[in-house]
Parts: C-alpha cells; sequence; structure tokens
C-alpha cells in the first residue's frame, strides 16, 4: 500500500483537478478523516500536495517529454499520481527513485486505474534518469518565457507581472508566490495572554505588521490547535488583517461589510466599532461568520445573505459610517497558500472579475453616510482590480474623493505613492492585498 501521506495527497490533488475544491479546505478534510497521524505524515502530506500544485506547471513540461501522450489527455488518476511522483523525483533529492516510482504505481492501482500502473511505471523510470526539468528558455531571447519555466507561472500571468512591475520585480514576485506561506493567526483583542499560552507548542512570535497578529511554526490547521474553539485566535494572514486596520473604523462606528465571507474581517472590524453587517449572497457562508462571530463572543455581528449588487431589503442608503467591499478577485495576492488559483485563471476572467467589481462599488456605495468612509479591498495584484478600479470609481462618483490612511499609520512600506494599502509577497512576506479609502462628500 501507499503510505498515508502520498495517499492523503494523491486524493486532496483528486479533488481539486476534478471537482475544482480549494487545496486548503480539500487538506484540512482528508486530514480530519484520516484521523490520528504522525506529525510526520501530515506535515508530508501538506508539503506534497501543496508542492505538486506550487509546481505543476513545471512537472507538467517534465512529464511531456517522457510520455508519448499529452498530459491532459490521461485519466485524472494517472495525472495526479504522474504529478505527484515527479514532483518528489525533482524537489525530493534524498527521496530513492525506486520508493517514488513504485509508490507511485501502488498508488494509481489504489484509485482503481491499473490498467495504467504500466504507463506510470515507464514515464515515471525515464523522469528519474535525470530528475531534473527541461531547461527553461534563454533569458536573453524569451525573458518573459524563462521565469515562467523557471517559478512554474502561467505565461500570460508572468506578462502583466512584467508590465506592472518590470522583469527584475516580476521574478522576486514569482518566486516568493513559490514559497509556503507561514500560519498565521489573528488573535481576539483581549485574548492575548491566553493564546500565547494555547499556541505555545507552536513558537509564536508577533506579526511584523498587525499587532493582533501571531505566526506559527509547525502548526497543524487552526482548526485543530486548541485555543481555537475557545475563540481565542482565528486563521487570517496578516495582510488580511491590515485591510480592517486600514480601514479603521471608529468605536462608534456602523459597519458594512459588503463580501464578508469567510468573517475574518467582519470580526476583525467587529472588535474595533460598534456593530457590523456582514453580507454574503451564499447562505452557507453567513452561517459560517455567524459561526465565527459567536466562537469569538461578538455579538455586534449580523449575519445576512443577500446580493449587493441589488438594493438591500431594509437597508437604508447612507446609514454606514464605514463600508468595506472585500471584493470577489482573481486571487493572485494569495498563490503561496492557493497556488491551484494560478492553474485556473485566465486573462479573460481578471477582465470579467473587474466589470464585477465596478458593479459592486457602484452599489454599495450608495450605503455610506455623507462624510462616511468606503474602503474598497482586494486580495490580488493585477491593474485591472486595483489602481484602474479606483480610477473608474472616481470619475464615476465624483462626490467620493481618494483619502490616505488612516492619521498615525506606521507602515510606509505598505502604502503606494498615493497612500493606498499594498502588499507584495517578496517585499512584505505577506499575502498580496490592495485596498484604497474614499471618503463622501455631499451626493451628487
Amino acid at each position: 500500500m501507499a503510505t498515508p501521506a502520498r495517499r492523503i495527497a494523491a486524493e486532496v490533488l483528486l479533488r481539486v483537478e476534478e471537482d475544482g475544491a480549494f487545496a486548503n479546505l480539500a487538506l484540512d478534510a482528508a486530514l480530519r478523516q484520516a484521523g490520528v497521524l504522525e506529525p510526520r505524515e501530515a506535515a508530508l502530506a501538506t508539503e506534497l500536495s501543496y508542492g505538486t500544485l506550487r509546481w505543476q506547471i513545471e512537472l507538467d513540461r517534465a512529464l511531456v517529454e517522457h510520455s508519448d501522450k499529452a498530459i491532459d489527455a490521461l485519466d485524472a488518476p494517472a495525472r495526479v499520481v504522474l504529478r505527484l511522483a515527479a514532483y518528489e523525483l525533482l524537489h525530493h533529492s534524498l527521496v530513492p527513485e525506486r520508493a517514488a516510482v513504485n509508490e507511485a504505481v501502488e498508488l494509481v492501482k489504489e484509485l482503481k486505474l491499473s490498467r495504467a500502473a504500466g504507463f506510470v511505471n515507464a514515464v515515471l523510470r525515464r523522469v528519474a534518469e535525470t530528475r531534473a526539468a527541461p531547461e527553461p528558455p534563454s533569458r536573453e531571447t524569451d525573458p518573459v518565457g524563462n521565469i515562467a519555466a523557471r517559478f512554474a507561472h502561467p505565461r500570460w500571468m508572468v506578462e502583466r507581472f512584467i508590465k506592472w512591475l518590470g522583469p527584475d520585480e516580476a521574478e522576486k514576485l514569482c518566486q516568493a508566490n513559490q514559497q509556503q506561506a507561514p500560519a498565521t493567526v489573528r488573535v481576539r483583542r483581549g485574548a492575548r495572554e491566553r493564546a500565547l499560552q494555547a499556541l505555545a507548542p507552536y513558537d509564536p512570535r508577533p506579526g511584523r505588521y498587525s499587532p493582533d497578529a501571531l505566526v506559527l511554526s509547525g502548526a497543524p490547521p487552526a482548526l485543530d490547535i486548541e485555543g481555537h474553539e475557545e475563540g481565542l485566535f482565528q486563521a487570517q494572514d496578516e495582510a488580511a488583517q491590515l485591510v480592517s486596520i486600514y480601514a479603521a473604523p471608529s468605536a462608534g462606528a456602523n459597519v458594512l461589510d459588503a463580501c464578508a465571507a469567510p468573517g475574518g474581517k467582519a470580526c476583525h472590524l467587529a472588535e474595533m466599532s460598534r456593530s457590523v453587517l456582514a453580507v454574503d449572497r451564499h447562505a452557507r457562508k453567513t452561517q459560517q461568520i455567524a459561526e465565527a462571530a459567536r466562537r469569538l463572543g461578538l455579538s455586534n455581528v449580523e449575519a445576512r445573505a443577500a446580493d449587493v449588487a441589488l438594493p438591500l431589503p431594509g437597508v437604508e442608503p447612507h446609514s454606514f459610517d464605514l463600508v468595506l467591499l472585500d471584493a470577489p478577485c482573481s486571487g493572485l495576492g494569495t498563490l503561496r497558500r492557493h497556488p491551484e488559483a494560478k492553474l485556473r485563471r485566465t486573462p479573460a476572467e481578471v477582465d470579467e472579475l473587474a466589470q464585477l467589481q465596478s458593479r459592486l462599488l457602484a452599489s454599495v456605495q450608495r450605503y455610506v453616510k455623507r462624510g462616511g468612509l468606503l474602503v474598497y479591498a482586494v486580495c490580488t495584484l493585477t491593474p485591472e482590480e486595483c489602481d484602474e478600479q479606483v480610477d473608474r470609481f472616481l470619475k464615476s462618483f465624483s462626490h467620493f474623493q481618494l483619502e490616505g490612511p488612516p492619521p498615525g499609520w506606521p507602515h510606509a512600506d505598505c502604502l503606494d505613492s498615493r497612500g493606498r494599502l499594498r502588499t507584495l509577497p517578496h517585499r512584505t512576506g505577506t499575502d498580496g492585498f490592495y485596498a484604497a479609502r474614499f471618503r463622501s462628500g455631499d451626493s451628487p
């Protein structure tokens, strides 16, 4: 039988491949279903799952050189097993070739595809002869292709990064995207000492930017850590925490979080303000938001299922001091945590999402009080969804003025030249986030 770690990783990769699952959710579910595992096996399953997705573009290049069949033409279990074993062969030099190949053959049998065992064996033995990816294109003649091949990113994505950042910084960004993001939690305000005690086995250290952040070492999913159910903390990257801190509601503010799932920012804002109406289109997700608020002991969060692209039933215009639109986006700032995103996104989707964001901004701006604040945020890096989106909004709604960071903002390296929040993995070591603040004047 294949080892538990490899079997779990294959199950996760299949769910991502066939069902469009998010890797983190699929992995958490697979680990819980596996029951008691040695910590080493759980860590290896995690590393194999994320590593295979992170390097999938490179792995497919290596496999296609040794296969007489197109990778996309194979049955999904064969594809997944080939990539998993190729990842071990190319990125785990201490794994014996025989172990990687034999485990792959056993895995494909356990996945009820015995007829592919001979093919998998033959392809992987050829890969094992060199244990190296094909040479990338020349940096001089094809700089985009060179970066795309070396760091396993789609070519179109690298082209956009280069256009925005230039080749040197685009390369650093792609390299940073290939690193595992640290496990980070946001501690409930007033519970820091208790949280530090509960998290002591994971060597918690303060975050670099958020006063509420703790960065952990060797931690399992936050749901499985002592103190989570007691509401001492919530899993959340520092950049996501900075969005709420950048919004900076007053203690007496009424807040609308217009696209609130999974609820991290809604709960963070509730710790700073009088009340939060957390809205999401999906009833199941609003239940998750309500549960997170309950677990954290927050009685000032109302979770409601509604589509903010339409008028909200029972909500009057100009009724909130702060409106946060953490809009649906391409998610290209979170590739360290969600490597499957770079395998799924297309240029057309970026353009479609930018149009959706424009519609949502036009809809939610009506709920900002005169003199109130609208904050637009996305966990992506594309100009279409960031600066260009802000410019379009300001042209359409002239009674809003762009405003800089809140008074006393201490993190200049998290701002662009115009005072907009911008974090980049290779610069800040966090996820990539963007946010802008708009102050409402008189209605037109």
